[in-house]
């Protein structure tokens, strides 16, 4: 006779079967804070990758804070304004540190007063001051502080990135300065600066289980992360090197099997200006970039600060959305647009600046428990 179970005793290939039902991360985020053993479901949930492609990011908004800046439920930390385009009625919130609330210092007594922001991947916001970084859990607020980057006094980081979430085995922090990358292992005690790093590295992706990025003079690499630290430079064919580099906003995009390349035909997406995407072939050659006219049933969204990793989505009708269209965030009108490939936005007057600066600016988000 079998003993009767509660619903924190329900096996794991129940639960896995129940989580790709959802609507929303808003569900899969309600879905852990049920209980412990929920909550580890999602943890050892095995096509975890494929789960954050089926429901669009989170984005959130810190230009419009929810709450009074003298309100501090958070200590030194604030929710801003979040929205689940897949359940807008939800009551989400993200912690953001002060400092990035406004751009003038007027919090001396904050321990972060004087962090600057360089970051957004798997769901963590990075900032960092002199040779001191903080990464931050959007989500729960969560942080954890790094030993302190090699350097001087006047050394500045202008970019950070993470490989894994932080919980994940292993996870490392990426960071650039003018000069030098450097690569900080989760719970190390030291950097290690991987050889040869031509150029400083400007964003990083996960892609098939590889860290790919692109350095300052948009040359691709992948960064191998074990036993030893190095990077490899990707050679690509130039077929398309001259179109490319008229684009504006160069960034890489993890689009399902393809790994893609999405800019700016013009300085902002905005007054008759259009996307344009290109995918990198695997040719019995070399590699080479390849114009992409449609995304299928995908659909990409790029934050408005450059340094925020781009995120994509499948099957966007599911939740009322459009494929073939890169999402932005308009500062005019307080709300996302989308833009068709190769066509610029309905609303002509909706101009979208995209930028780097040391304040966190509206960006999208998937929590960090999903970007496994």
């Amino acid at each position: 006779m079998c003993r009767h179970q509660g619903w924190a005793d329900l096996p794991d290939a129940l639960l896995h079967s129940i989580i790709p039902l959802s609507g929303s991360f808003s569900d899969l985020l309600s879905f852990a804070a049920t209980c412990r053993s929920w909550r580890a479901s999602i943890s050892s949930y095995p096509l975890k990758s494929t789960l954050s492609a089926l429901f669009p990011p989170i984005l959130l908004q810190p230009d419009i804070p929810v709450r009074s800046p003298h309100h501090r439920p958070f200590g030194d930390k604030l929710p801003c304004h979040v929205i689940d385009l897949a359940s807008q009625h939800s009551h989400l919130r993200c912690q953001i540190p002060l400092v990035n609330l406004s751009t003038a210092n007027n919090d001396p007594q904050s321990p972060l007063g004087s962090f600057c922001f360089i970051g957004a991947s798997c769901g963590h916001l990075i900032f960092s001051r002199n040779r001191s970084c903080l990464i931050v859990d959007a989500f729960t607020g969560v942080s954890v502080s790094p030993p302190q980057i090699p350097g001087d006094e006047y050394t500045k980081v202008y970019y950070g990135a993470l490989t894994a979430p932080l919980a994940s085995p292993n996870s490392h922090l990426l960071v650039s300065n003018e000069s030098h990358t450097f690569v900080w292992r989760v719970g190390s005690h030291s950097w290690l600066r991987p050889s040869p790093c031509d150029g400083t590295v400007k964003q990083i992706v996960n892609f098939k289980g590889q860290v790919v990025g692109m350095n300052s003079s948009h040359a691709l690499f992948v960064a191998h992360l074990g036993p030893k630290i190095r990077v490899q430079e990707v050679l690509v064919s130039c077929a398309e090197m001259p179109t490319i580099g008229n684009l504006s906003n160069l960034c890489l995009v993890a689009c399902g099997d393809k790994l893609l390349l999405v800019g700016c035909q013009g300085s902002f997406p905005a007054r008759g200006d259009t996307f344009e995407v290109f995918r990198l072939y695997q040719s019995t050659d070399s590699p080479k970039w390849v114009k992409v006219e449609d995304l299928g049933n995908w659909s990409i969204f790029i934050s408005t600060d450059k340094r925020s990793q781009p995120l994509s989505c499948m099957n966007p009708e599911r939740w009322g959305g459009r494929s073939n269209c890169v999402y932005c965030y308009s500062h005019d009108s307080e709300h996302w647009i989308a833009f068709e490939l190769g066509r610029p936005a309905s609303n002509p007057s909706n101009f979208v600046f995209i930028s780097c600066g040391s304040v966190v600016q509206p960006m999208w988000v998937v929590p960090s428990m999903f970007s496994g």
